[in-house]
This record gives C-alpha cells, structure tokens and sequence, in this order.
C-alpha cells in the first residue's frame, strides 16, 4: 500500500469518526436552553425565529425544538459576527 492509499484509508476512518461523534450528540435542545446558549431572552429568539433569522422549531406535542447540530451552528455564526 502507498503512503497516498494508507492516508486516504486514515482520512475516511477520521471522516467515519467524526459523523458517528456528531450523531452521539445529537440530542433535543428546548427554547430556554438555546436562548441561554445565544445569551439573549426567549423573547428575543422567538424574535429572531419571526424575522427568520432562525428556523422554525421542530415539534414533540406541544414542546419546541432544535437538534444540538442546528443550535451549535447558530450559536458558532453568531459568535463569529
């Protein structure tokens, strides 16, 4: 096996690696959580959500919310501006 093949090899198992992580953490986040997480009120984010800033909810009943991956990415852009 070449030093490119053996690479390529590493690279797709730290590839396979990281989703699996991703997937692990992926768990519900509820409105008060991703406001505290953005630091700003529910009022705010129910704000943003309107101007669409942010995406709609999902629903579990009558509970909102987000996947741990949207609000982290939300949270990393608006920490970046």
């Amino acid at each position: 096996m070449s030093n490119t093949e053996l690479l390529q090899a590493i690279l797709s198992r730290i590839d396979g690696l990281g989703k699996v992580l991703i997937r692990q953490d992926e768990r519900r986040i509820s409105v008060k959580e991703f406001a505290e997480r953005l630091n700003i009120s529910e009022k705010e984010l129910y704000a943003r959500i309107k101007d669409g800033r942010i995406k709609l909810p999902l629903k579990d009943g009558r509970k909102n919310y987000w996947l741990n991956s949207y609000v982290n990415t939300v949270v990393a852009s608006s920490e970046s501006s």
